[in-house]
C-alpha cells in the first residue's frame, strides 16, 4: 500500500463492457502518462494546489482528477527548480515521507519530462490531469 501518482496528458474516459458479466465500467486513457510512487513532496505540492483551486481539504484529492493549467505547471516548475523545498511532507508512512529527499532526486528527470510535456500539451489545447490514490 502507499501513494501512487499519475500525470495524464490527453486524458479521456472510455466506457467498456466486461465480456463475462456484461457490466459496464469506465477506463482512463491518456495520450501520454507519467507515474510516481511515494513522491511525497510532489504530493504535498499538488495537495496545496488542490486546496487553492477547490477550497476543499487536501484529503479529498485522493482518487480525484485535478486538471492542471499553464499557471499550475509554471508553479510546479518553480517548485521543481527548488527541489520542492517549500513542500516538506508530513504525510506519514503511506506517502514515503521518510525518504522524500531521495525521491526528489530519483524522480528529478521524470518531473522535468512531465513539466515539459504538460507545457507543450496545454499550448496545443490538450488537457493535463494529476491524479493520485493511497
Amino acid at each position: 500500500m502507499g501513494l501512487d501518482q499519475y500525470g495524464l496528458i490527453g486524458c479521456k474516459t472510455e466506457k467498456r463492457t466486461d465480456e463475462e458479466t456484461g457490466e459496464e465500467y469506465t477506463v482512463k486513457i491518456a495520450d501520454q502518462d507519467f507515474y510516481w510512487r511515494k513522491h511525497s513532496r510532489l504530493q504535498d505540492f499538488m495537495e496545496e494546489l488542490w486546496v487553492e483551486k477547490t477550497g476543499r481539504p487536501a484529503t479529498e484529492l485522493n482518487c480525484e482528477d485535478m486538471e492542471l493549467t499553464e499557471a499550475d505547471i509554471n508553479k510546479l516548475e518553480g517548485a521543481w527548480h527548488n527541489s520542492y523545498a517549500q513542500n516538506q511532507s508530513e504525510g506519514g508512512f503511506f506517502y514515503g515521507h521518510q525518504f522524500q529527499e531521495e525521491s526528489c532526486q530519483v524522480y528529478k528527470d521524470d518531473d522535468k519530462n512531465f513539466i515539459e510535456a504538460a507545457k507543450s500539451a496545454i499550448k496545443e489545447g490538450t488537457q493535463v490531469v494529476y491524479s493520485c490514490w493511497w
